[in-house]
C-alpha cells in the first residue's frame, strides 16, 4: 500500500493532494506547449480554483458537526467533495469559455478536458487509499463466506483512522472505473474525431461528469464511510443524481442556444 506522505526535497505532501495536483498540471502543461497559448493556463488555473474552493467548502458543510468545534482546521485542503468540486469546476470553465476565447487545435479540443477531469478522479480515487477516505464496508469470511466476491476482491486498507481491516476496494473500484471509462472515450473519439456533429465542448460536460456519477452511485452501496442517508441512499448518492440532473439541463440549454 503507498504511504499517506511523500517527500519532495525539504517538503512533505501528501499523496492524495500531490496525486490530484500532477494531474492537473500535465495535461494543462500538454495542452499549453501544443498550443503556446497561456490562456490554457489561465482557464487552468480558474477552474482548479474553483475545484478546490467548492471542494473544500463541501467537505465542511457535509462535516459541519466536526469543523463547528474546530474552526482552525476549515481552510486545510485535508479533506474535499468530490461532487463540490466538480460543480466548481464545471462552473469555472462555464464562465472562462464565456470569458476567454481559446483556439485551440481539434486534438487539444478533444484530450485536455476530459483527460484531465479523468485523471484527477482516478488521483483523488487512489490517493484515498492510505488516506483512508471513501473506503469500503468491512468484510469478513466468516459471514460473508470464504469463497464470496466480498472476501475474494478484499483489501486489508485502512479507514478514517488509520485501521487496516478486509474491506471492499471501493477506492481501486472507482479508479477502475474511470480508466474504463477513458478507454471508452478514447475510442468514441477517434470515431466521431472526423465527424460534422462532433462537438469539443461536450466531453467535460457531457461524458465525464455522468460516467464519474453513474459509478459513484453503485459504488456508494459498498462504502463504509459514515454518511447520512435519506430514504435509503447515502447523501453522495443524492448528490450523484443532483449532478445527472445539473448535466442533462445545462446540455438541454446548451442545444437550445445552439438552434
Amino acid at each position: 500500500m503507498p504511504s499517506q506522505f511523500v517527500s519532495i526535497g525539504p517538503l512533505t505532501l501528501n499523496l492524495y493532494t500531490t496525486l490530484i495536483t500532477l494531474a492537473v498540471l500535465v495535461p494543462s502543461a500538454w495542452a499549453c506547449l501544443q498550443t503556446r497559448d497561456w490562456h490554457v493556463v489561465v482557464v487552468a488555473s480558474v477552474v482548479a480554483l474553483f475545484a478546490l474552493t467548492f471542494g473544500r467548502a463541501g467537505y465542511i458543510a457535509l462535516h459541519w458537526e466536526y469543523f463547528r468545534e474546530r474552526t482552525d482546521e476549515l481552510f486545510s485542503l485535508a479533506g474535499l467533495s468530490e461532487h463540490g468540486a466538480i460543480w466548481g469546476g464545471t462552473m469555472a470553465l462555464l464562465l472562462s469559455q464565456r470569458a476567454v476565447r481559446l483556439t485551440l487545435p481539434p486534438s487539444v479540443q478533444r484530450w485536455w478536458l476530459p483527460l484531465a477531469f479523468l485523471l484527477a478522479g482516478i488521483a483523488a480515487s487512489i490517493g484515498c487509499i492510505p488516506n483512508g477516505c471513501a473506503y469500503g464496508q468491512e468484510v469478513f469470511w466468516q459471514t460473508d463466506g470464504e469463497h464470496s466476491l466480498a472476501w475474494l476482491l478484499h483489501a486489508d486498507w485502512p479507514d478514517a483512522y488509520s485501521i487496516n481491516n478486509p474491506r471492499w476496494p471501493t477506492q481501486a473500484f472507482m479508479a477502475f472505473w474511470l480508466i474504463t471509462m477513458g478507454i471508452s472515450w478514447a475510442v468514441w473519439v477517434r470515431r466521431q474525431a472526423n465527424s460534422e456533429s462532433y462537438r469539443p465542448a461536450l466531453p467535460a460536460i457531457g461524458f465525464v461528469i455522468p460516467c464519474f456519477a453513474t459509478g459513484d452511485f453503485l459504488i456508494q452501496f459498498l462504502r463504509g464511510d459514515p454518511a447520512p442517508a435519506f430514504a435509503g441512499l447515502r447523501i453522495y448518492q443524492w448528490l450523484d443524481m443532483t449532478l445527472l440532473a445539473s448535466v442533462a439541463a445545462i446540455l438541454i440549454l446548451g442545444t437550445r442556444r445552439a438552434r
